[in-house]
């Protein structure tokens, strides 16, 4: 089977790599994609040895071609956002790892769907900012999309460990077989941190997480808990539950990851540590399992398991994402715009970690919902929310 990996480069990427070398008569690698890292993803394509790399960045496109050709590498370079629709959707590509963090691998996602490839999903904005129209076309096309998050990789395998299907979307078919699910959140950073004190807060104090090893947009996520409100809308679109009985609690081990209660008042819950090895090696291995021989949990270790309600008044960016559910059409790709946004000028200290909540709910607020049918009118609405979150910041909100 021949993947295509979107985002080599990253945390999922290698780790991905990672559990293929151990999977190796099963996966043969297609295409490797990075935004600029070239020095990486040429050991990378020494090492793995595809057909095609593509970069985002010219310059460093430019620079692993001739890398490439001075150690007569074959590997054929590619360079732009187009190029990723062509190594997903490629007739010899028969799955691809969509890894890249933010809106970027929408269209090569999109594209890999409408061609029946398998999808291994570890980007939640691509089906946050589509809402049902990915599962439109996988239904369509025959494509399966497998969730490598490890809340819903976790619910996923509860769900088959208790005798249930993956039926995609299906509302009425785990309406009928689950009450709820619990997603658990570490809290990040600032769990315990006054809430007066937020607005002062650094980036690079905002990026130190303390269980995961993750990209700076998905920590500074973490931190404000706009990422666990993207997984509730995540589990909304892939189990078709019905976001009040969608919760999240506080767990700062990160030992169980998620939990469904099932209608005889049964929880069950998923644990493993806090490595992302173990839900892509699930992914990768569905319906079966290989042994990575990984460190495995040792609960005699684990002297404390412990759970709270989140303090909702310190974590607004979970409420917007409630609200963009409720609200429904194109807001949830406003909320992940206005967000996507908000942290990249935090991260250039040009807005404050408190002013990320304000900018999305004025996007929420200004922005025209509507009801976005095609990938066209999905990213012109993202491009809208782009440029007036930008405008707002420009103006000191």
């Amino acid at each position: 089977m021949k993947i295509t990996i979107l985002g080599s480069t990253g945390t999922i990427g290698i780790n991905t790599l990672f559990v293929i070398s151990k999977l190796s008569q099963k996966y043969r690698i297609f295409a490797l994609t990075a935004q600029s890292n070239y020095k990486l993803l040429f050991n990378q394509i020494k090492l793995y040895k595809p057909t095609y790399a593509v970069l985002i960045c010219s310059d460093s496109a430019e620079k692993l071609r001739q890398l490439c050709k001075k150690n007569r590498i074959k590997t054929k370079v590619l360079c732009g956002p187009k190029e990723l629709v062509y190594v997903s959707s490629h007739k010899d590509c028969n799955c691809i790892m969509s890894a890249i963090v933010g809106s970027a691998a929408l269209e090569p996602t999109f594209h890999a769907i409408k061609k029946g490839k398998k999808i291994f999903l570890a980007n939640k904005e691509s089906l946050i900012m589509s809402g049902d129209l990915l599962i439109k076309n996988a239904k369509k096309s025959g494509s399966i999309i497998i969730p490598v998050d490890s809340e819903h990789n976790s619910i996923l395998q509860i769900l088959l460990a208790s005798g249930l299907d993956y039926k995609i979307g299906d509302t009425t078919y785990y309406k009928e077989n689950i009450d709820e699910i619990l997603l658990t959140a570490s809290g990040g950073p600032f769990l315990n941190l006054p809430l007066s004190k937020l607005k002062n807060v650094s980036p690079h104090e905002a990026i130190r997480h303390p269980n995961w090893v993750m990209g700076k947009k998905i920590s500074v996520d973490s931190a404000t808990m706009m990422n666990k409100g993207l997984e509730v809308i995540e589990a909304n679109i892939l189990f078709g539950i019905s976001p009040k009985n969608i919760k999240v609690l506080v767990h700062p081990q990160s030992i169980i990851h998620a939990m469904v209660v099932f209608k005889d008042g049964s929880v069950i819950s998923h644990m493993s540590n806090h490595d992302m090895k173990v839900p892509i090696s699930f992914a990768l291995s569905y319906p079966d399992r290989f042994d990575l021989n990984i460190e495995k949990l040792d609960l005699i270790k684990q002297k404390n398991l412990s759970f709270t309600n989140v303090n909702k008044k310190q974590f607004k960016c979970l409420d917007l994402a409630y609200e963009a559910i409720k609200i429904g059409l194109n807001a949830p790709t406003i909320l992940n715009a206005a967000n996507e946004i908000s942290v990249t000028n935090f991260l250039k200290n040009k807005i404050k970690f408190t002013d990320i909540p304000v900018i999305i709910e004025k996007a929420l607020e200004s922005i025209t919902i509507r009801k976005s049918k095609t990938l066209d009118e999905i990213i012109k609405d993202d491009i809208n929310t782009r440029e007036f979150a930008t405008e707002l910041i420009k103006r000191k909100i």
